[in-house]
């Protein structure tokens, strides 16, 4: 749910700025909204040093011997950096040697200072690539010695006594000789050793540099802060939202420091940040609401319950196989145990372990084990019903008119009691309709008399409904516009669940394939055996990949944008963030 905000005002005096901060970030509840921009060297330089001090940690590497820090934080800090751009021309300089001995390493060794010396002698010598017909071109007085030849191209030395012009390429000589070349190459290499063991020793002081860099967020944070309360003559203030379960500690807060407080409604103009909080059960979706970076509006809804709870249907249908599912599982289960110290919330595993389950029991209820057709008499569906296409493909469309029904309802619900909200059930309506009209089209099923009714009702309360108003006429043609603008992406949002038969069933079909190309290579032999056991784990990790792929991309969608589009959900949200800076 989404918990409700209330608008905090504090009036203090200007000379208790910082105490008052200290005990609001001590206190940990007030989402500060600045009154102006906020700006100031102190600022500007901290900054710059959390991003120096941020890239000088990505560098260093995960250690378990940790130590603290000798000297100020930001020493080790130009010292690793240092190293970093070290490490950075030497990798540039390695890259670019390794590219001229590629290029010149078939010539073998040869001075290029010697070929200039030879040109003051008024001896020419050339390095060329030739193809075999500009053989024939080759001018008086020039001597040409093939050295070595790829494909149809000859690679020559062409010595003349003047600069003759030839009618062939010209390579550019190298400014270092070959030995020069893997001499330098080795010399990097040593020094880049250097570099790298000076970095990793400095790794063993990551922790305490990550210490330095929260305390440097914090006086950020708290500068921030500072900068952009408002202020008149001798009073400064602050504004912000505080959740409504930590109004009373903020109140007994302001009574001990003596604040002025103001406590009231957000309005709508009002730009409230969200918060939201469920029970941790229903927490585990947080991780998928975090990677695809939705927040819902405050004035919008939760949609954490309904997004969980289908997401976790689709997953079984696109993933489809009780093989795959019990994979998932124990993948799971062992990184959950190896990481589960490391790891403070744990939410993703126990997501997978719902997952893992739900493409489980779709398995088992179509008898779908790592493909079929290799199983086909031994592994039974528990339901056949879902081994028949069509029979998958409505049951898709039923998901999606239960899955869109709840949106219309729950919009219901919210608009009850203004008229506008029977538009909503002119919707759910619709959508029935376009449910039958799907299977017509799509699977040849009979369209029933009752939803030719669906369809004139559910038009006839969104055209009434959807902007009703004194003027009766006023409001059908608003609503006939609007009806006219949806009524179609409805049919084709229920179409649309068809991916996940599209999708399962792709699925099965690379599986079987794969078992099919393992299973023809025989295993009378241990090397076809070999080819047996390499075709399949090379054929069924790459479908789970794609499997994985296509749930983020399905999955998500019919989540975030057929189901949120038909709920009104726009996630315009910001993220509630209570203050926290500490100051110095």
């Amino acid at each position: 749910m989404i918990v409700p905000m209330k608008k905090v005002s504090i009036l203090i005096q200007s000379k208790d700025i910082d105490s008052t901060l200290h005990a609001l970030g001590k206190e940990g509840v007030l989402h500060i909204e600045h009154e102006k921009v906020p700006q100031g060297e102190d600022i500007t330089i901290l900054k710059d040093k959390y991003n120096f001090l941020s890239k000088a940690i990505e560098e260093l590497s995960d250690t378990k011997d940790q130590k603290k820090l000798s000297e100020h934080p930001e020493a080790f800090v130009s010292q690793i950096l240092n190293l970093v751009d070290k490490k950075e021309v030497l990798l540039e300089d390695i890259k670019k040697i390794k590219k001229e001995i590629e290029i010149w390493k078939d010539w073998e060794d040869f001075d290029p200072e010697l070929i200039d010396d030879l040109r003051n002698k008024n001896i020419w010598v050339r390095l060329c690539k030739i193809t075999k017909k500009e053989l024939k071109k080759i001018p008086e007085g020039v001597i040409l010695k093939e050295l070595f030849k790829k494909g149809n191209i000859i690679y020559a030395v062409v010595i003349s006594r003047e600069e003759t012009k030839l009618p062939f390429q010209v390579l550019s000589l190298p400014k270092k000789s070959l030995n020069q070349m893997f001499s330098s190459q080795e010399k990097d290499l040593t020094m880049l050793g250097k570099v790298e063991n000076k970095l990793l020793n400095f790794s063993k002081y990551k922790k305490a540099l990550s210490i330095y860099k929260n305390k440097l967020i914090s006086l950020i944070e708290f500068n921030t802060a500072r900068s952009g309360m408002g202020s008149f003559e001798k009073l400064s203030y602050v504004k912000g939202y505080c959740p409504i379960h930590n109004v009373s500690s903020l109140e007994s807060l302001a009574e001990k420091e003596k604040w002025a407080l103001l406590i009231e409604d957000p309005t709508d103009e009002d730009n409230v940040p969200t918060l939201v909080k469920n029970p941790r059960w229903l927490e585990i979706i947080k991780p998928v609401f975090n990677m695809i970076k939705t927040i819902p509006g405050y004035k919008e809804v939760d949609i954490s319950f309904w997004f969980l709870l289908f997401f976790s249907v689709f997953f079984g249908m696109l993933i489809g196989d009780a093989g795959y599912g019990a994979i998932f599982f124990i993948i799971n289960l062992l990184c959950h145990i190896k990481f589960r110290k490391r790891v403070k919330n744990k939410s993703f595993f126990f997501l997978m372990y719902v997952l893992s389950i739900s493409a489980a029991i779709w398995g088992v209820l179509t008898g779908t084990l790592f493909g079929q057709s290799y199983l086909a008499g031994r592994v039974k569906p528990l339901l056949p019903y879902l081994r028949e296409s069509t029979n998958v493909q409505a049951l898709c469309f039923f998901i999606g008119a239960i899955h869109l029904s709840i949106a219309h309802l729950w919009r219901f619900l919210r608009k009850f009691p203004s008229l506008k909200a029977f538009s909503e059930i002119g919707w759910v309506s619709m959508i029935w309709a376009a449910y039958f009209l799907a299977k017509l089209l799509i699977l040849g099923k009979s369209f029933p008399e009752y939803a030719m009714w669906l369809l004139i009702a559910g038009a006839s309360l969104i055209i009434l409904f959807t902007n009703p108003s004194k003027n009766i006429f006023k409001g059908i043609g608003s609503g006939i516009g609007d009806f006219l603008l949806r009524v179609i992406n409805s049919f084709t949002d229920v179409v649309s669940y068809i991916r996940l038969f599209a999708v399962g069933a792709a699925t099965v079909a690379v599986a079987d394939a794969f078992n099919q190309m393992a299973f023809g290579v025989g295993t009378n032999s241990l090397i076809n055996g070999f080819l047996v056991a390499l075709i399949l784990l090379f054929g069924h990790t790459l479908n789970i990949l794609l499997g994985a792929m296509a749930v983020l991309v399905h999955g998500v969608r019919l989540n975030v944008l057929e189901f949120s589009s038909h709920l009104n959900m726009e996630f315009s949200g910001v993220e509630y963030t209570p203050f926290r800076g500490e100051g110095d």
